[in-house]
């Protein structure tokens, strides 16, 4: 009886990954549209920014926010899916574009984020890392750099037939696991998205998963229960919160752009319609020792953006 309802529950999963596939070709020219209309409102990403959900909010420093000002453009493209009845979905790819700024070369940076499946059951965004050309100070403190590095070598190693886990015998790994270790992870630039890479899965090693998922969900295998938690990332990974980050751009924030600007804008014609409040009360605080300068509260850790 659950073996059966399991089976059902899965098959309505799937119903969703269609859905979602259709709806991503239906909608994709219309946003298109949008982007080319956003060209003409200046700030118009930055105040998004601005108003952005939690999950990407909270991980912007305040280091971040002049480059966040310099953004032009967001896109996000489901890049798999080939027509409605193929193609994954749920990988996309987040395009950033940038007006010319003090921090790096580049005008635009794109990052891949590939659904995969390991063969326990658990299924989520893996990703390889992107590189920025800086100008001058590396805003990652050289994460990026490394983990960049690190991938180069495990890519030499595998072209020499070697084993995965030879990798963690290399100086670019041991330096890259103290990095990470000694970097506090509520103080890493938003930037380091780039770097992120997830559990290291292969598109192979997905595949024959998803497979023996679906053969158990066609009764060609016997059914038996998955462990979907995730597993610890590895020591290596540099921005633990990437698919929670890249989630949020893709299914919250480039979605609901428009509603995000025009609630900043209201919020900004609210503000200025209040009357400022008059302290009557100055010169009577200065007679008691009262020192204001003292008493305001320190600059939140993030500026606002574009305002």
């Amino acid at each position: 009886m659950y073996t059966t309802l399991a089976r059902i529950e899965e098959r309505l999963a799937d119903i969703e990954v269609e859905s979602l596939r259709i709806s991503y070709l239906k909608s994709r020219s219309t946003l298109i549209e949008r982007a080319k209309a956003i060209e003409a409102i200046p700030d118009f990403w930055s105040t998004v920014i601005d108003e952005a959900p939690a999950e990407i909010d909270g991980r912007i420093q305040p280091r971040d926010v002049p480059i966040l000002n310099c953004l032009t453009g967001v896109d996000v493209e489901r890049y798999e899916v080939e027509n409605e009845a193929n193609g994954e979905p749920r990988s996309i790819k987040l395009t950033f574009s940038f007006k010319p700024n003090t921090w790096f070369h580049d005008d635009k940076i794109e990052k891949r984020f590939s659904w995969r499946m390991s063969q326990s059951g658990w299924s989520g965004l893996v990703s390889e890392p992107v590189r920025i050309n800086w100008k001058g100070r590396d805003l990652t403190d050289g994460l990026l750099d490394m983990a960049i590095s690190l991938r180069k070598k495990e890519q030499e190693l595998e072209a020499n037939g070697q084993e995965r886990d030879v990798i963690k015998t290399t100086k670019e790994y041991a330096m890259l696991v103290e990095k990470v270790q000694r970097t506090p992870q509520d103080a890493i630039s938003i930037l380091a998205l780039f770097g992120f890479r997830g559990h290291q899965i292969t598109a192979e090693e997905s595949v024959a998963a998803i497979k023996r998922k679906k053969d158990m969900i066609d009764g060609v295998k016997e059914w038996r229960v998955l462990d979907e938690a995730s597993p610890p990332l590895p020591d290596t990974e540099i921005y633990p919160h990437g698919e929670e980050v890249a989630i949020a751009f893709s299914e919250d924030l480039y979605p609901g752009a428009t509603q995000y600007f025009t609630a900043a804008k209201e919020r900004d014609a609210n503000l200025s319609d209040e009357e400022p409040v008059s302290n009557n009360s100055d010169s009577e605080d200065q007679e008691n020792g009262v020192n204001h300068e003292a008493n305001e509260e320190q600059p939140s850790k993030r500026m606002k953006l574009s305002r």
